[in-house]
């Protein structure tokens, strides 16, 4: 629930219009948890805003932003997803790194670890380049960038093919087995096919031995789980340089489907579904498709500039609303 507007007890009158406060109250299988986010303006004016100060609370308990990641699940699907298939592979390893982080409350920790000590060993590269530092230090940040970037690698190794492997049969059923979809994991350096940490560790440090004068000439770590990818093929072909518009939309939904069956499964608990605008360019069965398997979440929200005749069986006893205006008003 967001109350713009609102202000808490402890603020005084005059910043009233200057807070807002978004809470839920999460019901899981094991047990109930209240998360709250209260946004506060710093004082500014209309030429130079003030920066706005977040706290969160878990339980009514203070807690860090990081610790909100997880306790509330969501898979959400926009336009802006095609960026899966047609944009850079940064856009795929922060899909990845949501996904798991919802999965992995220590691979999100983790990551933050490893940017980091990545940003401190390219420091250290140029400095040694310049002359202003000795090859010797360079043992102490291979150590730490390999030890926290070999569990990213497994971890994203072990999701990566799971989500393959739920995402092909949706695929299948969304395009009526007319196309194959698969998903590859395309770490920077060479892994085994059952990828382990220990495993990731051997060949994260062999990759930074090969690559050390390139990486003195260049001042940068040029492997790592920075530059990983993903490779989305559409019956062998790479998607994003062949995939069409309606080609790209439909793989990007399934693996967006794909994605809250693979939470359901390893949290126990189904993610809050966001479909946004998910059924435009879709024809009538695959309208159906998408609807019924929204239907077996206990929250979905959808939005739509129009609904079809069609589509209203599959929308009974849905709770519809109505955006005109800037005002959200019951339909």
């Amino acid at each position: 629930m967001a109350v713009p507007g609102a202000a808490s007890e402890r603020d005084p009158p005059n910043r009233r219009e200057k807070f807002a406060q978004v809470s839920a109250t999460v019901r899981r299988s094991d047990d109930d948890i209240t998360l709250r986010v209260d946004y506060q303006a710093a004082e500014g004016d209309d030429e130079t805003p003030g920066a706005l100060r977040k706290s969160v609370r878990v339980n009514d308990a203070p807690r860090r932003a990081t610790d909100l990641v997880g306790q509330m699940t969501a898979v959400m699907f926009a336009a802006v997803d095609l960026e899966l298939v047609y944009g850079p592979p940064s856009a795929r390893r922060r899909y990845l790194d949501i996904l798991i982080s919802q999965l992995d409350r220590e691979y999100l920790r983790t990551a933050q670890r490893y940017h980091r000590i990545a940003y401190q060993r390219n420091h250290l590269l140029r400095a040694i380049r310049d002359r202003r530092a000795g090859p010797a230090e360079l043992a102490f940040w291979d150590d730490r960038i390999v030890h926290e970037g070999s569990y990213l690698v497994a971890a994203r190794s072990r999701v990566v093919s799971d989500l393959s492997d739920l995402a092909g049969p949706v695929h299948e059923e969304l395009t009526d087995t007319a196309e194959r979809l698969t998903v590859d994991y395309l770490p920077s350096f060479d892994i085994p096919g059952d990828c382990v940490r220990d495993a990731a560790a051997a060949a994260f440090r062999h990759s930074l031995d090969d690559a050390r004068d390139r990486e003195l000439a260049r001042g940068a770590t040029l492997s790592g789980p920075h530059r990983d990818d993903l490779r989305i093929e559409i019956d062998g072909m790479p998607a994003g340089p062949f995939a069409s518009r309606g080609q790209a939309r439909t793989s990007t939904l399934s693996l967006r489907l794909a994605e809250a069956r693979l939470l359901e499964q390893r949290r126990g608990d189904g993610p809050i579904l966001l479909l946004d605008d998910v059924l435009s360019e879709l024809d009538k069965a695959r309208r159906e498709k998408i609807l019924r398997r929204a239907r077996e979440y206990d929250q979905c929200l959808i939005t739509t500039p129009e609904i079809h005749p069609s589509d209203e069986p599959l929308l009974a006893g849905a709770a519809r609303f109505t955006l005109e205006d800037n005002t959200l008003t019951p339909a």
